[in-house]
């Protein structure tokens, strides 16, 4: 990734994918590259993440079980955007349609990735996506004050969980 690895130091990254493999080495990948990540196996996993904190980036599969990854998006893109639901998403599939992305595009991901996606450049639109979401809280923040960064809720305990957390990925 070169010049982009200190773009993912200390971002929150939630990572939803049912494949055991693929979660575990995106998970990794993320962390090793500076990533704070939360990686859940389903859509309901991840709506109980986003309602404990707000990523800075979702990392999403379509191909869910249960509920797939363009209803849970959608679900997301309806939460208040203090509470989730602006949060920057990409969509990973393995589905192969030529219109999926449209589809990815309509449901609420701002963008789009084929498995097996090169690992950088999937890392670099994380970066590039977190950078978008942050600037777009700012403007929000303008207009609203709010705690600093290490006065909100459950700063700490994500520190914490984070740290906890990293050993396991690695």
């Amino acid at each position: 990734m070169g010049r982009g690895v200190r773009t993912l130091d200390g971002l929150r990254v939630l990572v939803v994918e049912d494949d055991d493999d693929t979660r575990e080495v995106m998970a990794l990948g993320l962390s090793l590259y500076g990533a704070d990540v939360v990686a859940v196996t389903s859509a309901a996993d991840a709506v109980v993440e986003l309602e404990k904190h707000t990523p800075d980036v979702l990392l999403s599969d379509i191909g869910l079980p249960d509920e797939d990854g363009l209803a849970l998006i959608r679900r997301v893109r309806k939460l208040a955007p203090s509470r989730g639901g602006r949060v920057p998403a990409v969509a990973v599939t393995a589905f192969t349609l030529s219109d999926d992305a449209e589809e990815a595009t309509r449901a609420g991901f701002q963008r789009h990735f084929r498995k097996q996606v090169e690992t950088q450049e999937l890392f670099r639109a994380v970066a590039a996506l977190a950078r978008s979401g942050r600037v777009e809280r700012r403007r929000m923040a303008r207009r609203s004050p709010v705690a600093a960064p290490d006065q909100r809720p459950g700063t700490a305990e994500r520190r914490a969980d984070a740290e906890r957390r990293t050993p396991y990925l690695l």
